[in-house]
């Protein structure tokens, strides 16, 4: 029974396969069609899926980021060109930070204006404010400086200091679930990771299989089973090295 062993941050995650997958060669043509429906509900799953696993591996490898939320102070309701604005944005912000990474998912507000919800890390978290719950106790330097207004040039920058919580992880991927049925976010990547940010590690084949026998006596948080026509039976157990 093939074994898929992925670990990212304090998660670990062990995917039991009953049938071995047929590897199929798929035509990959060169100009990408443009999508003018919805995206289709495994792929809205496959992107939160990355994006929870790619923070817990970022926290795990950089620590605490910054939270923001970017908007626009002028026309802010053309997916084209908020997704070429944000990109800029990401390379200013490592011409500035070299070690510097981002992700960011947009999100529309109920008057059609798109903003951005991102997490930096490997950069300067005094930047940030400091809340508690909802009451900002004391303000960060970009209050000051606007050091990310000025990177990002299309208008107002929100940053907050961060524990460095997996919550972040859920928090940011729960707007994959609200905005990805939104047609014109289709013109960009609901999901925008910087180049090189951390991913999980997965490891398969015979090393997988002893792993999972290192686990077999440990509690999994959440375990579930489900068939699949192609895959047969799936079985995956998740475990987190914070709850015993």
């Amino acid at each position: 029974m093939p074994v898929i062993f992925k670990q990212y941050g304090q998660i670990t995650e062990i995917t039991e396969i009953e049938k071995e997958p047929i590897k199929v060669r798929v035509h990959n043509p060169r100009k990408r069609s443009d999508v003018y429906g919805a995206r289709r509900p495994d792929n809205i799953r496959r992107t939160k899926q990355i994006c929870v696993r790619r923070v817990y591996a970022a926290i795990e490898e950089y620590g605490n980021p910054l939270m923001v939320t970017f908007t626009f102070g002028g026309d802010a309701s053309d997916a084209a060109f908020a997704n070429d604005s944000l990109r800029r944005f990401q390379v200013r912000l490592r011409a500035k930070y070299s070690d510097a990474h981002s992700l960011f998912v947009p999100e529309l507000s109920p008057r059609g204006r798109i903003h951005f919800h991102g997490l930096l890390f490997n950069v300067p978290l005094s930047l940030g404010d400091t809340r508690q719950g909802r009451r900002v106790v004391s303000h960060g330097d970009e209050r000051e400086s606007r050091t990310l207004a000025r990177l990002w040039g299309e208008g107002y920058v929100d940053a907050v200091k961060t524990d460095g919580s997996g919550k972040l992880a859920h928090y940011i991927s729960k707007y994959i679930t609200k905005e990805a049925g939104q047609t014109m976010f289709n013109a960009m990547r609901i999901l925008r990771i910087s180049h090189g940010f951390p991913k999980e590690f997965v490891v398969r084949g015979k090393f997988a299989e002893e792993l999972l026998r290192r686990y077999a006596t440990k509690k999994p948080v959440t375990e579930w089973t489900r068939d699949n026509i192609f895959l047969g039976k799936i079985t995956k157990k998740i475990y987190d090295k914070d709850r015993p």
